[in-house]
């Protein structure tokens, strides 16, 4: 019998992958903090975090093109009480004056999905993916124990140009309702 058979391959995974391969969190490499202020008995050093291999390396993407500037921030109570970050307000000013506010970790990594146009993923590839990306962020939600030291990367929005540019101050503010010599600081990032 000359019968044809049809045999028809569906890739499974087409539109099921992940929007961004990010390296599950390891150790950061260990970080040159240029910046140091201190409120207080709060301690916070800042690194603007600008190197687009790492980034490219560590996210599959370059956040700086997309308009993401991840700064890496480092907070330790020296205090005998914990300290709340709730409330704490992180900004960037640029050199002439112009303001960047944080974005959550959830906001950025839209931002990138929306700059490369990646619009075919599963949710739990996209899921799996801003899971990755989150664990690099500070987390402000826990108190930070005293004595105890705390590191992460906190996001803000800003344009590509304005990111590599000189004069960037990192200033964060009500970072402790319960101790009002704490509430704000300012970092000189370069």
């Amino acid at each position: 019998m000359g019968g044809c058979a049809l045999v028809l391959f569906t890739a499974p995974s087409f539109g099921c992958g992940k929007p961004f391969n990010v390296r599950t969190q390891p150790e950061l490499p260990p970080a040159s903090y240029a910046a140091k202020a201190s409120a207080g008995s709060i301690g916070i050093q800042a690194q603007a975090v600008t190197d687009e291999d790492f980034l490219y390396d560590t996210f599959d993407a370059n956040l700086l093109l997309a308009g993401v500037l991840p700064v890496r921030v480092m907070i330790t109570n020296s205090g005998r009480e914990s300290v709340d970050l709730k409330n704490a307000r992180f900004e960037m000013r640029a050199a002439e004056g112009r303001s960047f506010k944080a974005m959550n970790e959830r906001q950025a990594f839209k931002r990138l999905v929306s700059y490369y146009e990646i619009s075919a993923y599963s949710k739990a590839g996209y899921k799996e993916s801003l899971e990755a990306f989150s664990a690099y962020a500070l987390d402000v939600k826990a108190p930070v124990e005293a004595g105890q030291s705390r590191q992460g990367l906190v996001f803000f929005s800003m344009p590509s140009q304005a990111s590599r540019g000189a004069g960037l101050a990192l200033v964060v503010s009500k970072l402790d309702s319960a101790h009002p010599a704490s509430r704000g600081v300012e970092l000189k990032l370069n």
